[in-house]
């Protein structure tokens, strides 16, 4: 089953960055997460000791610790602490069957090869890259329509 982890760690760090020197309360993000504060605040926790994100107790004003063109989704992903491989070989196949015998194992070079592929893309995406579009995306909404809250 997929992880929505990586997409709302990704989410926090553009919000912040989208609304730099502004008060942000865990409660507001979590409002554009659709979640609640306590989890936004146990991310925002993940994000700091990956050294992502410094915050000060009792102050409402995130930070980035880099500039956002130097954050890449590689560095948010390690953040997730990931145990595992994005696509994980199902182990547990029939060993007398020679189809379940060997698609794991097949299987498994494949995946190691879209792993890497896909390592090596998120190294190239940055959360301004992100922001950038979701910028555009808004403007483009906000000159066509009013369905959209101000950021």
């Amino acid at each position: 089953m997929a992880n929505n982890r990586l997409s709302d760690l990704i989410h926090i760090l553009v919000y912040i960055e989208l609304h730099d020197n502004q008060k942000l309360t865990s409660e507001l993000i979590a409002s554009s997460l659709n979640t609640n504060p306590s989890l936004t605040r146990r991310m925002m926790g993940q994000l700091r000791k990956a050294n992502l994100l410094e915050t000060t107790q009792g102050a409402a004003c995130p930070k980035l610790t880099k500039d956002p063109n130097k954050i890449t989704i590689f560095d948010v992903y390690m953040a997730t602490c990931p145990d595992s491989p994005l696509l994980k070989v199902d182990q547990n196949t029939s060993k007398e069957c020679q189809v379940g015998h060997i698609v794991p194992t097949i299987l498994n070079k494949y995946y190691l090869e879209i792993q890497s592929t896909a390592e090596a893309k998120m190294r190239k995406i940055t959360i301004a890259d992100i922001a950038d579009d979701v910028r555009m995306d808004i403007a483009h909404h906000q000159k066509n329509s009013a369905t959209f809250a101000k950021i």
